[in-house]
C-alpha cells in the first residue's frame, strides 16, 4: 500500500499538466451538478413563495367581491364558480359562516355543491384563522399533487368579522415546470457526464502516449548513461589488464610479477562485477529474477557476510561492529538475495567511509525485522537520498569521483528487497555518515 501510495505522489509531482487535466475532468460534472440542484432547490422554494401569495392575493380578491354581498347566498356562489372557472389552480373553494359559539361554521357557498350545509365542528385550522388577521397556508399533498390549503378570515366594510374562505391552490403546474426544469438539467448533466468520460478516455489515450513517450525518453536517458557508464568502468580496468600483461613480458622479478598478476585478477573482478550487475539488472526488469522465500535465522547469514567483508574493512583501517539480537529470530525472506543486500550494504558503507567504523545491528518492531548498516563517513544530502536508488545515479562531490561504481548497486538493492515484501530506508547527514535500516517481515507472521 505505501508503495503504491509513493507511486502515485511520484506520478503527480512528475505529470502535474496531466493530473491537472483529469482533476479538471471530474470536477466539471461534479460542480455543474452541486450548480443544478441548488438552482432548483432555490427556483423551487421561491414558485412556491409566489404560489402562496398568489392564493392569498386571490383571497382578498374574493374577499372584496363578496363582503358587500355576504347575505346574497346566490350571487356568492355565483362569484365562486366564476373564480374557479377562470382560475383552474383552485381545486376547492368554500365560504364558511360561523355559528352560534364561534367554534362551529357551516359551509354556505363551495365549488363542490355537495357539501354545502354541512357543518364543521374543533377544527383546528378555521379556529387559528378565525383569530389570526393573517390567515393561515400550509402545503400539503394529495392524489393531484402538491397544494397550498390557506383559510383566511372574512370582512365586511366595517372590518367585522363575517366568516371564513378556505380554498386550497394547486401547485400541478409549477410543479410540473419544476419537474421539466429538473429532467432537463439532469438531461445537460448527463450530456456532460458522457462528454467527460468521452474526454476522459482520449485524455487516458493522450496519457498513454504521454507515458511511453516519456518511458522512450527515459530508456533512451537510461541507454547514454549506460553507455556512458560502461564505457568508462570498462575502460579503466581493460586499460590496467592490457598495461600489467605488457608489464609481465619483461618483467624478471617474481616479486613484480605477483603484484602484477594480483592487479590483473583485481581488475578482472571488476570487469565481472560490472557484468554481472548488468545481468541482474536485466534479471529484474524482465521479471526473470528467481525468489525462494524460506524461513530461517539471519544470524549466521549475517556473521558470514560480516566476515566476507572484514579485509576490506581492514584494509581501509574501519572498525567492523555486529550488535546481534538477545533471542534466535526467524524470518521470512530468500537467503541468497538477503546475503546479497547485506554484502551490497557494507560493502557501499565501506566503499565511502574513510574512517572511523561501520556497524551492523538488528531489532524487532511489531511484526518487522529490522537490520541497520551505520557507517561514519560521507553522508549525503537531502536531494542525494532522494534520487539514490535511482538507476546509475551516483553522488557527485569531490570524494565520489575517485571512488569507482556503476550507480545500479543501490537499485538492485531496493528491487531485491522489495521482492521479498520488504521495504529499505535511509537516513543521512553530510559529513557525519549514513543509516540504511532494511525492514523484512518476521517468520511469525
Amino acid at each position: 500500500m505505501n508503495n503504491i501510495f509513493s507511486n502515485a505522489i511520484s506520478f503527480i509531482k512528475e505529470n502535474l499538466s496531466i493530473t491537472y487535466s483529469l482533476f479538471l475532468v471530474i470536477l466539471i460534472p461534479v460542480a455543474f451538478f452541486i450548480n443544478s440542484y441548488l438552482i432548483n432547490s432555490n427556483y423551487e422554494k421561491n414558485i412556491d413563495k409566489i404560489m402562496q401569495k398568489k392564493a392569498v392575493l386571490v383571497e382578498n380578491t374574493i374577499n372584496t367581491l363578496i363582503q358587500n354581498q355576504f347575505s346574497d347566498m346566490p350571487a356568492i356562489q355565483s362569484s365562486i364558480d366564476r373564480i374557479m372557472n377562470d382560475n383552474k389552480e383552485i381545486i376547492s373553494l368554500s365560504i364558511l359562516k360561523p355559528q352560534e359559539g364561534g367554534e362551529e361554521f357551516e359551509i354556505i357557498a363551495s365549488g363542490n355543491k355537495n357539501i354545502i350545509g354541512q357543518k364543521q365542528e374543533g377544527q383546528t385550522q378555521n379556529l387559528l384563522a378565525w383569530n389570526n388577521p393573517e390567515g393561515i397556508a400550509f402545503l400539503d399533498r394529495g392524489n393531484d399533487g402538491r397544494f397550498w390549503e390557506v383559510t383566511k378570515s372574512l370582512s365586511d366594510i366595517s372590518g367585522k368579522k363575517i366568516g371564513l374562505i378556505d380554498m386550497s391552490f394547486s401547485l400541478k403546474e409549477s410543479d410540473a415546470l419544476i419537474n421539466k426544469t429538473i429532467n432537463d438539467s439532469n438531461l445537460i448533466l448527463i450530456l456532460t457526464i458522457l462528454f467527460v468520460i468521452l474526454l476522459i478516455a482520449n485524455q487516458a489515450r493522450l496519457l498513454g502516449y504521454v507515458l511511453t513517450v516519456t518511458k522512450l525518453k527515459e530508456v533512451d536517458k537510461m541507454k547514454d548513461m549506460f553507455i556512458s557508464m560502461a564505457s568508462h568502468e570498462l575502460r579503466s580496468p581493460l586499460t590496467a589488464i592490457k598495461g600489467y600483461l605488457d608489464l609481465l613480458k619483461t618483467e624478471k622479478d617474481a616479486a613484480m610479477v605477483g603484484h602484477y598478476i594480483e592487479n590483473i585478477s583485481l581488475s578482472a573482478q571488476r570487469l565481472n562485477n560490472l557484468v554481472e550487475d548488468v545481468l541482474e539488472v536485466s534479471r529484474i526488469e524482465g521479471n526473470r529474477l528467481p525468489i525462494e522465500m524460506t524461513i530461517f535465522d539471519p544470524g549466521p547469514i549475517i556473521s558470514q557476510s560480516l566476515e566476507e567483508m572484514r579485509y576490506s574493512a581492514m584494509q581501509k583501517g574501519l572498525a567492523l561492529n555486529y550488535v546481534s539480537p538477545q533471542t534466535v529470530l526467524q524470518i521470512k525472506a530468500d537467503q541468497d538475495r538477503f546475503k546479497q543486500v547485506l554484502v551490497n550494504l557494507i560493502s557501499n558503507a565501506i566503499k565511502y567511509t574513510e574512517k572511523g567504523a561501520i556497524s551492523v545491528s538488528v531489532v524487532v518492531k511489531k511484526d518487522k525485522f529490522l537490520i541497520t548498516v551505520a557507517d561514519t563517513g560521507i553522508g549525503m544530502s537531502t536531494e542525494d537520498q532522494a534520487n539514490l536508488f535511482q538507476k546509475f545515479y551516483r553522488i557527485k562531490n569531490d570524494y565520489t569521483k575517485n571512488v569507482i561504481g556503476t550507480g545500479l548497486g543501490l537499485w538492485i538493492t531496493l528491487e531485491l528487497i522489495k521482492r521479498m515484501q520488504g521495504k529499505i530506508t535511509v537516513e543521512s547527514i553530510e559529513g557525519v555518515g549514513s543509516h540504511f535500516t532494511v525492514h523484512l517481515p518476521l517468520a511469525s507472521k
